[in-house]
């Protein structure tokens, strides 16, 4: 399950295919489409890709349909280095059961990565006897500047911030910053993780989370403040700072996105959820023949990131070496 839990680490495809509300007319003619996504990763072999068609709801309401869209026994072939990858079907237990009570489905192959600069071919052989197609290729490496910090905190600056290279023009660059943490619960040892937002704002309500979005830029700058604040929620409302142990090295990475994956996310204001890539027929498609995403993404490690141990020791947490 870790593997379907993960942006970018791990990305599942979990394709919420749309009618389109804004034009939807019941008394329309119905024309059947299909949307097929998926975004291929560098750093696993376990590939994803989802596949659904339309449907015509009873009514002006889109949610009252409540049959699962997923199409089976679809022919989804990928050609990479002069291989070709045939994807299966597959399920996991639906989250959110609200409306669609059947088990997840979606399609995977988990015998390939992609590499650097490499062409990938789609082609989907539909069951109705149709194809979709689609072609990419995928983004360059990352490779970090040197003036990058090191450490955290990084002297008396306010900010931490990381330089990494150019790309192809058009690629996007999607950051992200990891605490890692022991907690101990009577006596069992937990490992968790924490996302570290790049700021925190004020609002009616208090404080809200800003995380990174994928942008162009080819630097991020974290609040040294909501480092601290994201360090101080571990532990919100447990008394025993103790039960805490923090890991001297921080994950920090960075997936470049290939084009049609960067212009998808242009078309979303620069948003990607972690579990989700939705598309509708107003946004952004790469696919021949239907619409939807077919992309890449190459994430690469920042391994020098290290907490300094007073730090972490100010907040009553256990510090584990790991020099």
């Amino acid at each position: 399950m870790k593997r379907l839990n993960s942006l970018l680490l791990v990305i599942i495809i979990s394709f919420l295919f749309i009618s389109c509300e804004e034009d939807f007319n019941p008394y329309g003619d119905y024309v059947e489409r299909f949307a097929f996504t998926c975004i291929l990763k560098n750093d696993q072999q376990y590939q994803s890709a989802t596949l659904f068609r339309s449907y015509r709801p009873d009514g002006f309401d889109p949610s009252t349909y409540t049959e699962d869209p997923f199409v089976a026994g679809a022919d989804i072939r990928v050609w990479y280095n002069d291989s070709v990858f045939v994807f299966r079907d597959t399920s996991v237990a639906r989250i959110d059961t609200s409306r669609y009570k059947t088990p997840f489905r979606y399609y995977y192959n988990d015998k390939f990565s992609v590499g650097s600069k490499k062409s990938v071919e789609l082609e989907v052989l539909l069951p109705n006897g149709k194809r979709l197609r689609s072609s990419t290729v995928s983004p360059g490496q990352v490779n970090f500047d040197d003036d990058s910090d090191v450490i955290i905190p990084s002297g008396t600056k306010p900010f931490v911030q990381f330089f990494w290279n150019e790309l192809q023009e058009g690629n996007s660059f999607l950051p992200k910053m990891t605490i890692r943490y022991k907690q101990n619960v009577n006596g069992q040892i937990f490992d968790k993780l924490k996302n570290v937002p790049i700021k925190y704002v004020t609002n009616g309500n208090g404080l809200t989370a800003v995380y990174p979005a994928a942008s162009a830029s080819i630097t991020i700058v974290y609040d040294l403040s909501a480092i601290t604040k994201a360090l101080e929620e571990i532990s919100e409302g447990d008394p025993n700072k103790n039960n805490y142990s923090i890991h001297q090295k921080i994950l920090f990475n960075v997936a470049a996105l290939d084009l049609p994956t960067s212009k998808y996310i242009s078309s979303t204001s620069g948003n990607i959820d972690d579990l989700t890539v939705s598309v509708d027929v107003s946004d952004y498609s790469n696919i021949e023949g239907g619409f939807g995403l077919f992309g890449s993404y190459s994430s690469k490690a920042y391994t020098k990131l290290r907490f300094v141990q007073n730090y972490i020791e100010s907040f009553g947490y256990n510090f584990i070496d790991e020099n």
